[in-house]
C-alpha cells in the first residue's frame, strides 16, 4: 500500500532541525505545550518523562494519550531525541497528550526493569488521568527500534504478572488500547543479520538486552519476545519498517504481521522500500505522521455515542467556508509562523487536497461557480452581483445550486454568515428554495460604524479603533482602499462585545445540539480573514510583532511581467496598493501580516469550536466535513495586496474532505473548487446534476496517490486565464501576453519562463486547457475595455510605470 502524505505537519519543524540530528528544538512549536524532566517513576530514580500536550482544548474534553519510547538499542537514547520530538509534538497537535519517557539503561538491571519502567508510565497516566485530562481508557503506546521491542511488549502483556511492575502503582492496570511498532524487534530467537541492503540472511543475530546468550536461556528469550504473547484480544497494531533494514531484519515485522493476522488482531504492516534502521515519522521521503494520527484516531479516539435519536442512514454535511483564506495553516505549510492548531487537527482525520484552487480570485465569482458547479466563463458570472441575479434563469435554466439539490432531495438544509458573496444567498427571492432555516446576521451600527469610513458589507466590520490606516495617513482621496488595514480589538470594539464570526459559530453549535429528522446539509461561512485584518487582541497576542516576517520579494519581480499583469498587480489604491502600505510606514506591512495571521488563528479557533461540537453530537460518526476557502490572499508577493489576480496566492486554497469510514491523507494531486459539487453528490448519492463542470474527488479521497490529468482553469474577468498544471502555471492575458511559472523549481513565480523557447512545447500543451468559448460578462452584448485595459493604455501613452512595477 502506498505511502500518504500526512495529514499533519509540524509547524517549521523542518527549519528547526535536521531530520536526521539528535537533537531537537527545546522550544514547542505552535499550538503544543512541553513540560520536561516530569517524575513517574519512585522517588529517587533519575528517569524522567517529556509532556507533550495541545496548547488549547474543548472544555471539559478528556484527551486521548500515547507513551512515547526511545530506542538506543536499550542501552543508551534519550526521551528528547528528534524522533520522539516528532511523535510527541505532531501527535499533541492532533488532539493527544504524550509522555516521551526514559528507561532503565543499566546493564545488569536492564531486563525488565525497562519494560516495568515503560508500564508504569501507563499506569502513571492512569494514576494522573483526571488532572491531566486524559481518558484512562485511552491509551496507545508508540517506539522505534529497542522502543518498538518494549512498545510491543507493553501492548502485548498488560497485567500480565509476569513481567508487570508491583511498584510504585500496585493494582493499576497497564493495558494500552493501540500500539504502533517502528522497526523494533519482534521474535529475540529468529532475528537474523543481514546484508548490506537489508536482505536477511541465514545467520542468527544477538542482542545487548541480557547477557545470557540464546542456548543458555531460551525461556528468557522467548519471554521477552512479543510474538510469544499475541492472542486475540492483543490490541490493534500498525508496524513500520525499512526494507533496507541493516540493523534489525524486515524478516521481524513480516513475522509479527503473520502471527497477529493468524490470531484475528487488527494489524497492518508497511514496508517502507528504501529506508534503513532509526527514522523519525517524518523524512525528507515520506512522511507516516497522517497515517499515524489516523492508526490512533481509529483505535483510541472514537468515544461510545448514542445515535438511537438519528433517525437516518444518510451522511450530513457540515459545509465549511472560510473567506480569504491562503495556505497559511500549518498542515499546508504556507506560512511557519500561522498557529491553527484546530484545523490542522481537522485535517489528520481526513482528505486534505494541498494543490487545489479557485476558479477566479475574487469572491462574488468564486462562490457562485461552486455553488452552482459552472466555471465563471462558462457563466459570464465575473464579478457583477447584480447580473448574476438578472441573468440567473438564462444561467442556470434546470440546474440547481448546491444547497437546493440537497433540500430538493430530503436534506434539511441550513446556512450561517457568508455562504453566498453577500451572506447566505445572493439571490433574494430564491433564499428560500436553498435554506430551511439561516442565522442572524451582523449588526453594526452608531460609532462603530463610522470606522469603517463608509466601506459596504457590515459583515466584515469592526474596523480598528482608530478606523482604518489607510484613510488616516492618506486621507479621503485613498478611502477607496481604506479595507487595507489592521489592528486588535477589545470587546467594547465589537457589536454586543462579539465579532461576526462567534456568532455564526455559536449558531452552528446550536444546530448541531438539536435533534434532526431529516439528514441535514449545515453550511456555516465565516468571514475572517478577509479585511479589514481585526480580531480580539488575544489573538493579535500570540504572534510577537518583532518577530514577524512578511513575504520575500526579490528586488525585480515584476520585472519580467506583462503590462496587463502589472494592471492587476497595481490594485484599487490610489497609486498603487503596494505603493501605500510601504510609504505609510517601514512598519506597515509587518502590521498587516501581523494581522491577517492574528485572524487565521481566530477563525481557526471558531472552527475548533463547531468541529468540537460536531464531535460531541450524535451525528458526529454519519457527517461529511468539508472546508474550503473561496481563494488566496497576497500579502505582498508580487507587489501586489489582496485577491484578484492570477498568480498562486490568489488561486491557491485549502480544501478538505472528511467522509465516513475516509482517512487521513494528503493528496498533492492538483484539483478545482468546481469539484466541490459532485463529489458531495456522489458521497451522498445524490441525483446528477445537468450542469457540472468539475470531476468528482472521490476517487483520490478512495486512493490519494491517484492521478488526475485535468489542470485546474482560473479566469481574472473576462479573457484572462491562467492554467495551473501539477507542475506548471501558464498564464494568457486577453492581450496575449504570457507567462509561465514551474513549480517543480519555482513555486513562488519569480522567473517568467514564457520567452524562453525551450519552454513552448509546454506552454502549447497548457494552451489546450484555455476555454474554447468564452462568455461575455453576464448583462453584456459586446466587450468593451475595462480599467485594467485602460491603466495600460494610459502608461503606454505616458510611459509613466511606476517604478515599483517595473
Amino acid at each position: 500500500m502506498n505511502i500518504t502524505s500526512a495529514a499533519l505537519a509540524v509547524i517549521c519543524l523542518v527549519s528547526l532541525f535536521r531530520l536526521d540530528g539528535k537533537e531537537a528544538p527545546s522550544e514547542a512549536p505552535p499550538g503544543v505545550s512541553i513540560r520536561r524532566d516530569v517524575s513517574f517513576l519512585a522517588p529517587g530514580r533519575e528517569e524522567k518523562l517529556d509532556l507533550y500536550e495541545p496548547s488549547e482544548r474543548p472544555d471539559g474534553s478528556k484527551l486521548p494519550a500515547v507513551v512515547i519510547i526511545h530506542g538506543g538499542g536499550w542501552v543508551n537514547g534519550d526521551k528528547g531525541r528528534v524522533r520522539e520530538y516528532v511523535t510527541g509534538t505532531s501527535l499533541a497537535k492532533a488532539g493527544y497528550l504524550c509522555i516521551s519517557i526514559n528507561y532503565e539503561l543499566k546493564a545488569g538491571k536492564r531486563w525488565p526493569n525497562n519494560l516495568h519502567d515503560c508500564k508504569n508510565a501507563v499506569r502513571w497516566l492512569r494514576v494522573n488521568a483526571d488532572k491531566l485530562g486524559v481518558d484512562p481508557e485511552r491509551i496507545g503506546v508508540i517506539g522505534g527500534s529497542a522502543g518498538g521491542h518494549l512498545a510491543l511488549m507493553v501492548a502485548y502483556t498488560g497485567d500480565d504478572e509476569r513481567l508487570s511492575p508491583k511498584q510504585p502503582y500496585p493494582g493499576v492496570s497497564d493495558k494500552v488500547g493501540a500500539c504502533v511498532d517502528m522497526y523494533g524487534i519482534t521474535n529475540l530467537l529468529t532475528r537474523r543479520e543481514t546484508e548490506k541492503d537489508g536482505t536477511p540472511n541465514e545467520v542468527l543475530k544477538g542482542h545487548r538486552l541480557f547477557p545470557e546468550s540464546r542456548e543458555e536461556m531460551p525461556e528468557k528469550w522467548r519471554l521477552a519476545s512479543p510474538v510469544n504473547h499475541v492472542d486475540k484480544n492483543s490490541p490493534p497494531t500498525l508496524i513500520y519498517h525499512g526494507t533496507a533494514d541493516e540493523v534489525v531484519d524486515r524478516d521481524q515485522s513480516k513475522e509479527l504481521h503473520d502471527v497477529l493476522q493468524a490470531a484475528g488482531v487488527d494489524s497492518t504492516l508497511r514496508m517502507i522500500k528504501g529506508a534503513g534502521h532509526a527514522w523519525p515519522l517524518r523524512t525528507k521521503d515520506f512522511d507516516l505522521t497522517g497515517e499515524v494520527i489516523e492508526f490512533f484516531n481509529k483505535s483510541l479516539n472514537k468515544p461510545v455515542r448514542e445515535v438511537g435519536k438519528v433517525k437516518t442512514d444518510r451522511p450530513n454535511v457540515l459545509f465549511i467556508s472560510v473567506d480569504d483564506l491562503n495556505d497559511w495553516e500549518g498542515a499546508l505549510g504556507g506560512n511557519c509562523q500561522a498557529k491553527t492548531p484546530h484545523m490542522d487537527r481537522l485535517f489528520a482525520q481526513g482528505t486534505l487536497f494541498t494543490n487545489a484552487h479557485c476558479s477566479q480570485a475574487v469572491c462574488n465569482a468564486s462562490r457562485n461557480s461552486l455553488l452552482s458547479g459552472i466555471h465563471p466563463s462558462s457563466s459570464g458570472w465575473y464579478g457583477s452581483t447584480t447580473a448574476m441575479r438578472k441573468s440567473y434563469d438564462r444561467v442556470m435554466g434546470d440546474h440547481k445550486m448546491l444547497p437546493q439539490h440537497f433540500k430538493d432531495d430530503g436534506y434539511r438544509t441550513m446556512a450561517v454568515g457568508k455562504v453566498f458573496h453577500q451572506g447566505v444567498s445572493d439571490y433574494g427571492d430564491k433564499t428560500a428554495d436553498f435554506w430551511d432555516e439561516t442565522g442572524p446576521k451582523y449588526k453594526v451600527k452608531g460609532e462603530l460604524l463610522k470606522r469603517g469610513g463608509g466601506y459596504g458589507g457590515k459583515h466584515f466590520y469592526p474596523f480598528p479603533k482608530e478606523g482604518s490606516q489607510i484613510s488616516n495617513h492618506y486621507g479621503k482621496s485613498h478611502s477607496d482602499g481604506n479595507s487595507l488595514c489592521a489592528g486588535p480589538l477589545d470587546r467594547e470594539d465589537m457589536p454586543d462585545g462579539k465579532m461576526f464570526d462567534e456568532i455564526i459559530s455559536e449558531w452552528a453549535i446550536e444546530k448541531l445540539n438539536e435533534e434532526h429528522e431529516k439528514p441535514f446539509f449545515l453550511a456555516v461561512g465565516f468571514v475572517r480573514p478577509h479585511v479589514p485584518f481585526t480580531a480580539p487582541r488575544e489573538f493579535f497576542d500570540l504572534y510577537d510583532p518583532a518577530k514577524i516576517e512578511v513575504p520575500k520579494v526579490p528586488e525585480k519581480e515584476m520585472s519580467d511581467i506583462p503590462l496587463m499583469g502589472k494592471s492587476i498587480a497595481y490594485g484599487t489604491i490610489k497609486g498603487g496598493d503596494h505603493f501605500a502600505v510601504v510609504n505609510l510606514s517601514d512598519r506597515y506591512w509587518k502590521e498587516l501580516v501581523h494581522g491577517y495571521l492574528a485572524c487565521v488563528s481566530f477563525v481557526d479557533a471558531e472552527i475548533g469550536k463547531v468541529i468540537s461540537a460536531l464531535e460531541k453530537s450524535p451525528y458526529a460518526d454519519n457527517t461529511i466535513v468539508v472546508l474550503w476557502s473561496d481563494h488566496g490572499q497576497h500579502l505582498g508577493e508580487k507587489n501586489h495586496w489582496r485577491k484578484q489576480s492570477l498568480w498562486e496566492e490568489a488561486t491557491r486554497v485549502p480544501l478538505f474532505f472528511k467522509a465516513p469510514g475516509s482517512r487521513a491523507a494528503k493528496c498533492d494531486e492538483v484539483v478545482s473548487l468546481l469539484d466541490v459539487y459532485p463529489t458531495l453528490v456522489d458521497l451522498c448519492d445524490l441525483p446528477k446534476a445537468p450542469k457540472l463542470e468539475g470531476e468528482s474527488l472521490l476517487p483520490l479521497i478512495k486512493d490519494p496517490a491517484s492521478k488526475r490529468s485535468r489542470p485546474v482553469l482560473n479566469t481574472w474577468y473576462y479573457g484572462n486565464h491562467a492554467i495551473r498544471s501539477n507542475d506548471w502555471r501558464y498564464i494568457r492575458y486577453r492581450d496575449g501576453s504570457e507567462e509561465l511559472y514551474d513549480h517543480r523549481n519555482d513555486p513562488g513565480e519569480h522567473v517568467n519562463l514564457a520567452a524562453n523557447p525551450e519552454f513552448a512545447s509546454v506552454i502549447e500543451e497548457h494552451k489546450k486547457w484555455l476555454p474554447k468559448k468564452e462568455v461575455l460578462p453576464a448583462g453584456t452584448k459586446e466587450w468593451k475595455p475595462d480599467k485594467l485595459d485602460r491603466r495600460v493604455d494610459d502608461w503606454k501613452a505616458s510611459g509613466s510605470i511606476p517604478g515599483w512595477l517595473k
